[in-house]
């Protein structure tokens, strides 16, 4: 799929935004080359309660989270998962703005490759107005079982990808990857509030 490994990934949330919101669940499916080599799911116990509209959008419940472990307890076993690995996320920013935001909390720094499915699609599928990961999962009638859940949300990332190398072919992949991974870039708006707006 990449030449390098990859992990997709995905968080559910308090609703706040970093560095001021927590991570609720996070899921991350590690493939290397065409085979997934490792997964990660959990809950994390925010620290506090969430908001009545978040139970409502994911069914995650402050019951659920009680028992969780803080995420300084999952930091360990989610670094090796991501160990040299590009990050890959629907609106990356997103995701990486609090994970990046929670490693440094436990002294870990981390700055991956950013990879967005949000912008493959827009890129390779240019007629479609919309690319939320709803309208994406829609459009190419891709299996989820969870939706709004963090494995089924990072699963249906993953299966998009697989899709659209199968459909657009290795070469204009190839091309509109190049011109994400090629930057490198980490944008200056991550490093105060990461604040950014995802699409649901």
């Amino acid at each position: 799929m990449f030449e390098e490994p990859v992990v997709f990934v995905d968080i559910e949330t308090n609703g706040g935004t970093a560095p001021n919101g927590r991570i609720t669940e996070i899921a991350a499916i590690r493939v290397e080359g065409e085979a997934v080599v490792d997964t990660f799911t959990s809950f994390v116990n925010p620290g506090g309660p969430i908001p009545v509209w978040i139970t409502r959008l994911t069914g995650i419940t402050d019951a659920d989270l009680v028992q969780a472990p803080y995420f300084d307890e999952i930091a360990g076993s989610l670094k090796r998962i991501f160990d040299g690995a590009i990050f890959a996320a629907h609106n990356v920013q997103f995701d990486y703005s609090f994970l990046k935001h929670h490693f440094q909390q436990v002294g870990y720094d981390f700055r991956p490759k950013l990879f967005c499915t949000v912008r493959m699609s827009r890129a390779l599928y240019p007629e479609h107005k919309g690319h939320s990961l709803e309208k994406i999962i829609e459009r190419h009638r891709i299996a989820v079982d969870d939706r709004h859940r963090a494995y089924a949300d990072a699963k249906a990332i993953y299966d998009f990808t697989k899709f659209a190398v199968q459909e657009k072919g290795r070469g204009r992949f190839d091309e509109a990857a190049s011109k994400q991974l090629g930057l490198r870039s980490h944008p200056s708006s991550l490093k105060g509030t990461g604040d950014a707006p995802r699409p649901i």
